[in-house]
């Protein structure tokens, strides 16, 4: 005789599993907007090498170069690795989205202060610009520093 059974005998305890999500919904955004956030900063390494030919203040010049060099090195190399589902690619792109936004928030306060760079020129504060560009930063560190985005990289593709 054979039995279809729908629902548990009596007596019989029905283990019940919660899947939860690997985080692919949180991680793989995080990602596209590390890698956008990174060539996004790689415009601004173009834009402070022509700094560096054309301006007369060096200093000022190599800065904007430098601090977009090093963002968009964090931001590209974690995206990838988030990308891949790496552990160590989240944890670069949560450096690269604090980076960005200590950046940002650095170009508001020396801007209150006349000390200008990233290609900014005197008596310009851009505080609806900065703020702009603070939202995917801010973004991209929330997907990146969320619990499902850890599960992820734990799990990854498969």
């Amino acid at each position: 005789m054979f039995r279809c059974a729908i629902r548990p005998r009596a007596g019989e305890q029905v283990a019940e599993t919660q899947e939860l999500s690997r985080g692919g919904g949180t991680g793989i955004p995080a990602a596209v907007l590390g890698l956008l956030g990174g060539l996004f900063h790689l415009v601004g390494v173009a834009g402070g090498a022509v700094l560096m030919v054309g301006d007369g203040d060096l200093g000022r010049a190599l800065l904007t170069f430098l601090l977009h060099l090093v963002v968009a090195g964090l931001l590209i190399s974690g995206g990838v690795g988030l990308v891949l589902a790496k552990p160590l690619g989240r944890a670069i792109t949560i450096a690269g989205a604090v980076a960005a936004i200590l950046l940002y928030l650095a170009v508001l306060v020396l801007g209150a202060f006349d000390v200008y760079f990233l290609g900014l020129t005197v008596r310009t504060l851009p505080v609806g610009y900065v703020t702009i560009l603070c939202v995917p930063a801010v973004t991209t560190l929330a997907l990146a520093i969320v619990a499902p985005t850890g599960r992820w990289v734990t799990h990854g593709w498969s």
